[in-house]
Parts: structure tokens; C-alpha cells; sequence
């Protein structure tokens, strides 16, 4: 399977009539990027964290040596959180980000022959890293417009996770032989956790009472709900250890079954309350730089798109978001 990866610029918030010069040669803007790139540790806050930061970012950036099209991705990123960092300058650094991602993802399809142990950590270090690049540009729109933009932004970053998710499975004996293999056992530990809390109740028993959804539908909402609410459960354990917290607010995205994309891009009710979920999910995350006040905004144009009608099954997202919670990380 071939994962080509085709992402709109526009998707990173920059003006879409810039002139995205592909070729641009290495320059002392780049050199700015590098450094914040091995210096910022808060930069993949939202990974599962492994060692010591700064070993690992540096076989990173050795790896994206040899594969260029990882390099670049990092540097996007670098500049992407250079531009939350620095508002005053943010139009320039968005401007990077995007001429960089462009050229990382058109060297990735390119350079693409097949997965071997000999490019199968690069490319899912692109991947990864593109997928979160795209997750934060997604929580950071505010088209006029409300729910239809976002939801347009929103699926074409889970279809890139899918990606990712399908390399992962596809080359997971190779990967767990190689650099990544002590993170991926700590993820796949994570995600395998079985659903303890009961945040989630009154979203499955929705699904379940709905008539608007199939029996295939309610099942893939029903992994998506488990998956919340092991997000939920570490959450309300505070673990910080490794960093799995707020692990699920990438994870999930990642996570849900493909069903979702189809139902997310209906409209359909019930999966929207299931998205308000996810809201407050965000909204427990928002002192993360990537993250912000996503999960109020999100909630707040679902509530608007559904009207009074759905307000009882919004009451338990609602009262989440409006308590201000505790002791946001």
C-alpha cells in the first residue's frame, strides 16, 4: 500500500495565495528552525515521551539527513510552533511552515518505493509528525462558518492519521525492532487499556437508544467511546508519567474506526454529541500549546449547529467545559 499524502496549504491557517517556492535552498531562517527544533522541548508535548529529549530529536534530525522529506516536516513543525510563540511574527512563520510541509510531503511521494527495515522509522517519524503538524492547524481554525469548515479540516486530518496508523500496522515487527520500539509498546499499552470511568455513559447510551444509526455505525461509535474514555480515565489518574495524560487527545483521531469520516461528514447528531466529548477531552488538555481553547470553541459550534433540540445530550459537555475543570496541564 502506498501512502501518498496530499494536504492542502490552506489547512495551516497561512494566506493560500502565497507563492510556496518548493526549491528554496537551506537559509539562516532554516538554521533558526534546527536550533529551536533541539532546544524546545514542549514542542511534541503531546507524544508519549521516552529518554532524554534531546537524544532522541537528534536521531531524528539524522535520520531526516538521510531522509529529506523528515527533515523538512521537522522544520515545519519547529516553525509552526514558532508562530504560536511569537504572534507578532506569526504571518512569517506560518509562511515557512507551510513552503516546508509542501516540499516535505511532495519529497515523501516522490521518494516512496516500499516499507523495509531500512526507511520504515522515517517514515513513520514523517508521518507522525505530520499528523500532529496537522491536528494543531486543525484545533487552531476559526473559519466564519462555524461546524461545516471545521468538519471539512477535521476529516482530512483523520484520514492522514489513518495513514499512519495503517503504516504502523503494516511494518509494526520492524518497527518494534528498531528505535521506536520502547515508545510503541508504551502506545500500544496505552491504547489497549480497557474503559474503567463512566464520563462516557450517557454518549453510549444515545448511540445505543439511536435510530439514526445502523448497527455497524453504533458499533464503530462504541470503539470510538471506549477510546474516549480510557482518554478520560488517564486523565482523572493524572499520568503524567511518559507523558500519556493527554496522549489520547492525538490518539484518538488516529483511533476511530473509518466508518466515523462518512458519519462525521453527514452531520449526523449523535456523532457530533460523540465529538462534543472529545471537546471536553480538548478542553481538559488546553494549557497545551497545540491544544488552546479548541475544545470550548469546538463545543460551542456544535451546540450551535444542533439548536435547543440536543440539548439535554449536550448538558454533561456543557457543564464540563463551563466548570473551568481541574488542574489543566
Amino acid at each position: 500500500m502506498r501512502p501518498m499524502f496530499h494536504v492542502r496549504p490552506g489547512l495551516l491557517g497561512a494566506n493560500d495565495h502565497h507563492d510556496l517556492t518548493l526549491d528554496e535552498a537551506v537559509n539562516p531562517k532554516h538554521m533558526e528552525l534546527l536550533m529551536h527544533l533541539l532546544l524546545q522541548k514542549e514542542m511534541f508535548s503531546l507524544g508519549i515521551k521516552v529518554g532524554d529529549y534531546s537524544s532522541n530529536i537528534i536521531i531524528a534530525v539524522k535520520l531526516g539527513l538521510k531522509s529529506p522529506y523528515l527533515l523538512h516536516q521537522l522544520l515545519a513543525f519547529s516553525a509552526r510552533h514558532l508562530a504560536f510563540l511569537h504572534p507578532d511574527r506569526s504571518a512569517s512563520y506560518l509562511h515557512q511552515a507551510v513552503t516546508l510541509q509542501t516540499r516535505a510531503v511532495s519529497l515523501f511521494n516522490a521518494a516512496w518505493t516500499d516499507f523495509d527495515q531500512s526507511n520504515c522509522v522515517e517514515v513513520l517519524l514523517f508521518s507522525s509528525i505530520l499528523g500532529h503538524h496537522l491536528l494543531t492547524d486543525t484545533l487552531a481554525k476559526r473559519d466564519e462558518g462555524g461546524l461545516v469548515p471545521f468538519i471539512a479540516h477535521y476529516i482530512q486530518c483523520v484520514e492522514v492519521h489513518r495513514g499512519i496508523y495503517t503504516i504502523a500496522r503494516t511494518v509494526w515487527p520492524l518497527l518494534m525492532d528498531s528505535e521506536l520500539g520502547p515508545i510503541l509498546s508504551l502506545t500500544a499499552e496505552f491504547t489497549s487499556r480497557l474503559p474503567k470511568g463512566s464520563h462516557c455513559q450517557q454518549i453510549r447510551e444515545l448511540v445505543d437508544s439511536s435510530d439514526g444509526l445502523g448497527e455497524k455505525a453504533k458499533t464503530a461509535c462504541q470503539i470510538a467511546i471506549d477510546y474516549l474514555q480510557v482518554g478520560f480515565d488517564a486523565v482523572m489518574a493524572d499520568e503524567e508519567t511518559h507523558g500519556v495524560r493527554h496522549q489520547m487527545i492525538f490518539s484518538w483521531t488516529l483511533l476511530v474506526p473509518p466508518e466515523l469520516t462518512d458519519l462525521f461528514a453527514a452531520k449526523q447528531p449523535e456523532v457530533l454529541v460523540l465529538l462534543a466529548y472529545y471537546a471536553v477531552l480538548l478542553h481538559y488538555g488546553r494549557n497545551m500549546w497545540q491544544v488552546g481553547d479548541s475544545g470550548a470553541y469546538i463545543l460551542g459550534i456544535i451546540v450551535d449547529y444542533l439548536g435547543s433540540e440536543w440539548d439535554h445530550w449536550l448538558k454533561y459537555p456543557q457543564e464540563m467545559v463551563a466548570s473551568g475543570l481541574e488542574n489543566p496541564t
